[in-house]
């Protein structure tokens, strides 16, 4: 900085914006990995609910619970996770809330459909569910990534 009048050069201001540009993109590509996390747990705990699912229908026990315990944890990781974000991409919301509501009414689906059409459990069924529910999952974490 030129001293007598406490501007920067023009090098200087040149230098000092391009600093900051690279803060700022640092802390937003910082951002993204809660929501990644998030989508990725549910991808995780989807996938083991329906493979755990068709376990336990053949056993006649422990699906209801089951069922309960992967959607207190999915709700947990949904809510705790983006509590960690300190700043967020833009677009944030709508992108979040859409995949997480695409997820959850899938979800919804899947168990309801499991339960009412396969009581007795169907390995084919539960499986390609299971991925399905993965694949929605880690869409929308590397949704989040990529934006």
């Amino acid at each position: 900085m030129d001293e007598a009048t406490r501007n920067p050069t023009p090098a200087e201001a040149h230098e000092l914006l391009a600093k900051a540009q690279s803060i700022s993109a640092t802390s937003v590509n910082a951002a993204a990995w809660p929501v990644a996390m998030v989508f990725t747990s549910l991808a995780i705990l989807g996938s083991m609910l329906m493979v755990g699912m068709h376990i336990v229908s053949h056993t006649g026990y422990g699906a209801p619970i089951l069922a309960t315990a992967v959607g207190i944890w999915a709700a947990a990781t949904a809510c705790i996770w983006p509590m960690f974000q300190t700043s967020t991409k833009a677009g944030y919301t709508k992108r979040f809330l859409t995949s997480l509501i695409a997820y959850m009414v899938l979800y919804g689906v899947a168990l309801g459909a499991g339960v009412s059409l396969f009581r007795d459990g169907n390995l084919w069924y539960y499986a390609s569910a299971a991925v399905v529910l993965a694949g929605v999952g880690l869409t929308g974490a590397f949704r989040e990534l990529r934006a």
